[in-house]
């Protein structure tokens, strides 16, 4: 028995095909058949289906197409399969049952299977699962819901199971099979995909067509620069200069250092030749590196002036160059230093699990990562001096351009700062901009282009998108456009900031000159709280498809009223944003307004809910909104695109919480941080989640989900225990023990005791946290909650270990182990093997110690947690070393203290470096054990039992 979602709703049994009904029906069962086995609720059935109509007015509708469904499946042999759940129906049968869902479990495995390194069975899968995909996904299902649903699960599911496939090709070196299938399908369907392009090079690679990979890459990198003003992904860039690197025999010439380049592409750039000449100066000047502060109104071409000077002078930065949003000015919350450090690890490169979680750690890695280097970082929109400041002390080797609309006084006294002034651009550059633009004969009107460069202020922004609009209307003359342009700065001649009537008055003209639809897509992303907008976000706000809103967006950038952004998304300039949102004000209604908000937020809950459901799986998902189903959230193949998505958005999850708990919508405001937890906690940006999690308790507090007030607290604490904030770490927890007990909401009491343990732990009191963590796991155990079971029972298992109570260590982790294998939890299998591993070592069991921890490495392998295999390769050692393997020990003890170094794990490194000398003391090599030792006393806490341990050793050597 199967059903068919990819194509017609159909019911096949055997090779007979069971009747289902009108399209109607087909509809409805559509939908039941997307989420088998979970509520739909009737606002959505109703949404989607009867768009304009209220539910009182299609209810019987709604009854008598389920109706109708039930009888069908009935007849078909499965039963009462559809259920009423509260305001929903929900089907009941078999996922696997459903072509869809099918698809993605095949992909799913076959994309763990090349994880691990076994590709004939990843490819089998893989292409398994794409045979299914046989027509347009929910083709009965009319309407714009259905278009974005569509939309999602071609270029998310399907696309990615695409590269993944020829990934595993790629690897099996199938070059042939693999441009077979891929080169149609990329001409087709996805022509600017970085991936599939990739892909094609590295198998016209391994087929010997270097040179044709590397002509593709150019044709490739025009295609994206020509329709979308941006670079190849890195990789890509990579990849190509690796071609490039290939010396006649065939042979790489020797690696060095890929450089960085998140940058992008300075266009239209005219003038500035004293600039220019006044920046070239700082170049090569002996001594610190130069910080040089570019200032100036917005819109006056600081930014574009940095970017162009930067890629003009690339061969003075061979490292790379990485431009940094500040966000000093706009509706995003500015960065702030610690943040910024951990977005500057991530854009050179460093590993988000290598990026550590407590921020003044960060400092001392981007000086290592820097060290050597030479780099341009320019930091742009800062907003004063005290906004850059922590920065600046952490990259005191690497150049740094600073733009700002402040002077930045205190820094050009205090630290040395260059301050340089950026004015508007002087009439004859004014001029050569429009040129450039228009490209036509009427650029021979010499007057026709004075009167429009006096009327644009000298300002580039506005410079860009009159020479647009004028180049857009190829029939009227330069005095006219002029006569129009000035007719509309009259508009906005009231204005006492010169600046900004002259920019409103270029906007007001290219706006005004906007297809209809186009132009409402201009308003509604100026409700967006965040600068940087996606082609989905703006569908979410428009109620459109996101393929529409991508078009409409391409216009915009034509107009130059947003800008493409390096990562694919659009941003916008902060006061082009200003002005779209004065128009949304003017034009949209109270309620459409409100309506294009509610949809968008929607879109960051289930999005971050799929985010969740990515991450967590064997966790309880955050309660869905009563609203779900009003757009359609992003879907995620593989954990790393989980993550990026939330790395790309991660400035947007903390606006669109604010403006959620600004606008009274509550129940998004703490919804949005309760999902993302994992992944941005995963991802290090801790104090991001501190901002949202504080921003949404008061809303959590005001929801009517018992559990939005203290799962909130939990989580808002548990950050503050990454953060090293102990103390308001245990307040959160307590206040949330205290909320959970007074509406009896025992889940959220067994979290609370839980996380009090955890703070206990940490201060070194192990009686009183194992107290907690016992109350955690009977709940936990009364309420059949068996994941909180297991982290209860693991820490269990750490207290006793920690007080030497051996037995009673054994017997929770064993017990933890158990539940975590019959959940599938395998990052949690991987954290107990590894504690049990240690725990048989000190028990003096080495051969079963070495079994366990033989287990969590590999679990650990398959996870990619560096950190607990850091852990584990250190107990392994210690185990090898008991067993008198010391030729191992010595070998494991090394790639322990490596881990530890990328990993930031000092504790588990001095530990490492301990049993290192011990190892080095049993090979005869006493000196380099001494050094050892002593390099270890300096990193380890004075107070600590290591380091007494150590000193007594140097002491005796030393006698």
């Amino acid at each position: 028995m199967k059903f068919t979602i990819l194509g017609k709703t159909a019911l096949e049994i055997g090779t007979a095909s069971i009747p289902l009904g009108a399209r109607k029906q087909r509809a409805v069962l559509a939908l039941l058949l997307l989420h088998v086995r979970r509520p739909v609720p009737v606002e959505m059935l109703v949404g989607v289906l009867w768009p304009g109509r209220t539910r009182d007015e299609v209810r019987g509708n709604v009854h008598a197409q389920v109706s109708r469904i039930r009888r069908a499946l009935e007849n078909s042999g499965l039963g009462r399969a559809v259920v009423n759940d509260g305001d929903a129906y929900r089907l009941d049968i078999d996922k696997d049952m459903v072509d869809y869902h099918h698809f993605c479990a095949l992909a799913d495995s076959g994309r763990a299977a090349i994880a691990v390194g076994d590709h004939s069975t990843g490819k089998a899968r893989l292409r398994e699962a794409i045979e299914l995909w046989g027509g347009i996904p929910l083709a009965d299902v009319p309407g714009d819901w259905a278009e974005q649903r569509r939309s999602a699960m071609e270029s998310n599911d399907l696309l990615h199971a695409y590269q993944a496939l020829f990934q595993a090709e790629v690897q099996l070196r199938e070059y042939t099979e693999v441009l077979r299938e891929l080169v149609p399908l990329m001409e087709e369907r996805y022509p600017h995909d970085d991936m599939l392009a990739f892909q094609r090079m590295k198998a016209m690679e391994g087929l010997g067509d270097r040179i044709g990979a590397a002509t593709f890459y150019v044709r490739h990198r025009q295609r994206l620069i020509h329709e979308f003003g941006s670079e190849p992904s890195t990789e890509l860039v990579q990849f190509h200069t690796q071609l490039l690197a290939l010396d006649k025999t065939g042979e790489r010439t020797a690696e060095a250092a890929a450089p960085v380049s998140v940058f992008p592409r300075a266009t239209s750039f005219t003038g500035r030749a004293g600039l220019l000449r006044r920046l070239d100066g700082f170049l090569g000047l002996p001594g610190t590196s130069p910080v040089v502060a570019l200032h100036g109104m917005p819109g006056v071409g600081k930014t574009q002036l940095a970017v162009h000077w930067g890629h003009r002078n690339r061969a003075a930065f061979p490292d790379g160059r990485v431009l940094l949003d500040m966000r000093g000015y706009g509706p995003d919350e500015p960065l702030t230093a610690d943040n910024a450090i951990s977005l500057l690890l991530d854009r050179l490169g460093v590993p988000i699990e290598q990026i550590p979680a407590a921020p003044e750690r960060r400092p001392a890695v981007l000086s290592r990562v820097l060290a050597d280097r030479r780099i341009l970082l320019v930091a742009d929109n800062v907003r004063d001096a005290d906004h850059v400041r922590g920065l600046l002390d952490a990259v005191p080797d690497c150049f740094v351009l600073l733009t700002s609309r402040d002077r930045l006084h205190s820094l050009t006294i205090s630290a040395g700062v260059t301050a340089i002034s950026v004015p508007g651009l002087t009439t004859a550059e004014s001029v050569e901009l429009l040129r450039s633009t228009i490209e036509d004969r009427r650029t021979e009107d010499e007057p026709g282009l004075l009167e429009i460069a006096g009327l644009s202020g000298g300002l580039p922004l506005a410079l860009k998108i009159i020479g647009q609009h004028v180049a857009d209307r190829p029939l009227e003359t330069l005095s006219e456009l002029a006569g129009q342009l000035r007719a509309q700065r009259d508009l906005f001649a009231d204005d006492t900031d010169d600046d900004f009537f002259t920019l409103s008055a270029a906007f007001s003209w290219s706006y005004r000159a906007l297809t209809p639809e186009t132009a409402r897509i201009f308003r509604l992303i100026g409700l967006h709280p965040g600068t940087r907008v996606s082609n989905e976000t703006a569908a979410a706000l428009a109620h459109i498809t996101p393929e529409q809103a991508m078009k409409h967006l391409r216009q915009l950038t034509r107009a130059n009223l947003v800008d493409l952004d390096v990562a694919g998304a659009y941003r916008l300039h902060d006061v082009t944003r200003a002005y779209a949102h004065q128009c949304a004000m003017q034009a949209e209604l109270s309620a459409d307004r409100r309506d294009a908000i509610i949809r968008l937020l929607t879109f960051y809950v289930e999005t971050s809910s799929a985010v969740s459901s990515r991450l967590s799986p064997q966790s309880p998902e955050v309660p869905a909104l009563e609203i779900a189903g009003v757009v359609a959230p992003l879907a995620f193949p593989t954990d790393q695109a989980a993550l990026d998505w939330c790395a790309h958005e991660r400035g947007n999850v903390v606006a669109a919480t604010k403006l959620a708990a600004a606008k009274g919508l509550h129940e998004h405001a703490w919804r949005i941080p309760a999902a993302l937890q994992e992944a941005l906690e995963r991802s290090g940006f801790y104090d991001d989640m501190v901002t949202c999690h504080e921003l949404a308790l008061e809303s959590a507090a005001l929801s009517t989900d018992l559990e939005a007030e203290p799962g909130t607290r939990n989580n808002l604490g548990l950050m503050y225990v990454r953060v090293g904030r102990l103390d308001e770490a245990l307040e959160q927890f307590q206040a949330s023990l205290e909320r959970s007990q007074a509406i009896g909401h025992e889940p959220c009491e067994a979290a609370a005791r839980y996380h009090i343990g955890v703070v206990l732990f940490e201060r070194g009191d192990e009686h009183a946290a194992l107290h907690h963590y016992q109350s955690s796991l009977a709940i936990n155990r009364r309420l059949g909650g068996v994941e909180g079971e297991a982290f209860a029972l693991h820490r269990i298992g750490m207290a006793h270990h920690r007080l030497n109570d051996f037995a009673e260590a054994l017997q929770a982790y064993q017990e933890a182990l158990r539940i975590r294998v019959s959940i599938g939890h395998t990052r949690g299998q991987g954290a107990t093997l590894t504690e049990l591993a240690a725990l048989h070592q000190q028990m003096a069991e080495p051969e079963i110690a070495l079994e366990y921890c033989l287990s969590a490495l590999r679990a650990h392998q398959s996870t990619s947690d560096r950190v607990e295999t850091c852990h584990a390769m250190q107990v392994r050692a210690a185990i090898e070393f008991d067993l008198g393997d010391f030729p191992a020990a010595h070998e494991h003890a090394e790639q322990a203290i490596a881990l530890a170094c990328e990993v930031h794990e000092s504790a588990t490194q001095v530990k490492a470096m301990h049993l290192l000398g011990h190892v080095l003391i049993a090979l005869q090599r006493e000196q380099e054990a001494l050094g050892i030792w002593r390099e270890a006393l300096g990193l380890a806490s004075p107070d600590g039992l290591i380091s007494q341990t150590i000193r007594s050793y140097l002491a005796g050597t030393d006698q």
